[in-house]
């Protein structure tokens, strides 16, 4: 671990408390190398969920979310982007409730497919840049979207007053060896997912400068481990040059090239 981090040994099997009323709700297997990181705000009375996941993984994660919250509660779902992982379960906590009386929060361009899964909620529409928003409890979120990182819609939330980052896929890792906080040894993990799903490097280098200039303490992304602000430069100065997707695609082409050209 870093200097500066100090981070709690925690247990997993429950709902893990990462910052005043925001909770770790996910789901690891030792045998699965790609793992989800859904999140709650509990803001009161009413509470928000952060990307609550896939259809495998909702007994596990409703179970830790049922120990903090009842499903009535909720009155916003934040989905940064609409892959199946960290989404397809929304339907599911829509079954659990009497109404559908809440917001969906997405980039316009997201929402285009979450349609697809039958969502009843009521959308809310992000557009490029950032947005300013405010929960039906009075909660202050912050959106901030991160073109191709890795879909043209995707969106980071800043929790206003925890300062926490929910960093979408920007920041994640893949691997068997896992921990719920960031160590060094997490660093390969992380360069193997930003290499397999960002698109290339120049979306990651912005993605990267708008985390930077978050203000956040805490960055919480929805694969890996879970960062410190202190351990952010290093990791940043480790994935600045990292090449991802189509560079890595363009190298082999013109390596072939030049064989061919010999």
């Amino acid at each position: 671990m870093s200097a500066g981090a100090a981070f709690p040994v925690v247990d997993t099997d429950h709902a893990v408390e990462i910052a005043p009323e925001v909770f770790w709700t996910g789901y690891y297997m030792e045998d699965e190398a790609l793992h989800c990181n859904p999140y709650l705000i509990r803001n009161g009375t009413e509470s928000i969920l952060i990307d609550p996941g896939s259809v495998p993984d909702f007994p596990v994660v409703g179970r830790k979310l049922f120990s903090v919250i009842k499903p009535e509660s909720v009155t916003t779902i934040i989905l940064n982007h609409q892959d199946p992982d960290l989404c397809a379960s929304v339907p599911i906590f829509e079954s659990l409730r009497e109404n559908f009386d809440y917001d969906v929060i997405a980039h316009r361009k997201t929402i285009y497919l979450l349609k697809h899964y039958g969502i009843k909620g009521k959308f809310h529409r992000l557009d490029d840049g950032e947005t300013a928003y405010k929960t039906p409890g009075g909660r202050e979120l912050k959106f901030i979207t991160t073109p191709f990182a890795h879909f043209a819609g995707a969106v980071m939330t800043y929790d206003v007053k925890s300062k926490v980052l929910f960093t979408g896929d920007i920041l994640g890792g893949v691997g068997t060896d896992w921990e719920l906080y960031h160590t060094d040894i997490a660093l390969a993990n992380m360069k193997a997912f930003m290499q397999g799903f960002m698109p290339c490097n120049k979306a990651l280098r912005y993605a990267l400068l708008k985390i930077e200039s978050s203000g956040a303490e805490l960055f919480a992304p929805q694969h890996g481990q879970i960062i410190h602000r202190d351990q952010f430069p290093s990791i940043k100065e480790a994935l600045w040059d990292l090449k991802c997707g189509l560079d890595l695609i363009e190298d082999d082409a013109m390596k072939k090239a030049m064989v061919h050209a010999v």
